[in-house]
């Protein structure tokens, strides 16, 4: 609390009463005075405007923000990780061509190369230099062989699969092929024994009715005997008007 007479700290005001009468005011005076360098463009602008009043909040406000933009630019910059740091010194590195202090490029111009020059002795050589690959994984060396190797061999364990599937569908189509042709062949085989069957059997009745017509003519021209008729005729004309005639078919 301060005395009768006394000048306020914050707004350098004379204070009448036993407590300022600018509290937000000198609040926000003392917090610019602590954060801002009192011989900055800043201070000096607010130092002037302290009376004017609305004048004065607008700088406050304009140097606080841009300080707090000035702030998250640091802190961006500080946040860069060391690999983007390193790559963009490296990228740096590559896009300047060596120069007569390097000791190499020296060296060659020494032997009579020319920058743009293809190397060799007849000149058929690498204009451009060996791009540089950079490892930027965690992985140790050669695990990136090992990867390829793995990935060349599931390759190739996939392509014999494949391969082998492939041949075990051939097999069975052939397969399939040869029961269709085997079950053909069957079924012919049948057809031709069934007609071979039925040949025989009609050569072999009509033989036999060749031996019956052969014999009930022999009976019948010897001893006047009739099969169907079961009787033995007197005489040719007994036969010939008594008998319906030669054949079964005559007796029915």
């Amino acid at each position: 609390m301060m005395k009768g007479g006394d000048l306020c700290t914050g707004c350098d005001y004379p204070s009448h009463h036993h407590q300022c009468s600018h509290p937000w005011f000198c609040h926000m005076k003392l917090n610019m005075a602590e954060e801002e360098d009192y011989m900055s463009d800043s201070f000096i602008n607010v130092q002037e405007d302290i009376r004017p009043g609305l004048p004065m909040l607008r700088q406050i406000r304009e140097a606080r923000r841009k300080e707090e933009k000035q702030q998250e630019a640091n802190l961006k910059n500080k946040q860069k990780s060391l690999k983007e740091e390193e790559q963009e010194r490296r990228d740096i590195g590559l896009k300047n061509a060596l120069g007569c202090e390097n000791k190499g490029f020296a060296l060659l111009q020494k032997m009579g190369y020319k920058s743009g020059q293809a190397l060799g002795k007849s000149g058929d050589g690498i204009v451009e230099p060996i791009p540089l690959n950079v490892k930027t994984g965690k992985s140790g060396i050669g695990h990136e062989a090992l990867l390829k190797r793995k990935a060349e061999e599931k390759l190739e364990s996939y392509r014999r699969k494949t391969h082998m599937k492939k041949q075990v569908e051939e097999r069975a189509a052939e397969q399939f092929r040869m029961r269709i042709k085997n079950k053909q062949d069957e079924m012919k085989l049948e057809g031709d024994l069934r007609r071979s069957q039925t040949a025989c059997q009609q050569l072999d009745t009509q033989k036999v009715l060749e031996k019956l017509q052969i014999l009930t003519s022999y009976l019948r021209e010897e001893h006047l005997y009739c099969i169907w008729c079961g009787t033995a005729y007197e005489d040719k004309e007994d036969l010939s008007s008594n008998c319906p005639g030669p054949t079964s078919a005559d007796h029915d």
